[in-house]
């Protein structure tokens, strides 16, 4: 068993490299449902301003 963790001399190197690769995996979809609310967000605002640019120019 120690043997399968210390991967013949190269074990810190491909534990980490599992790590990072973990770590960046769980990220992705994390920043991708905050750039979500984000965008939705603008769109709302966007939506909001433009309707009251209309109202204002019918008055």
């Amino acid at each position: 068993m120690n043997e399968f963790f210390h991967m013949g001399g190269f074990g810190a190197y491909i534990w980490s490299a599992m790590g990072i690769a973990a770590l960046l995996m769980v990220l992705e979809p994390v920043t991708l449902v905050f750039r979500r609310r984000s965008v939705i967000a603008q769109i709302k605002r966007n939506k909001r301003l433009e309707e009251r640019r209309l109202n204002n120019e019918k008055n």
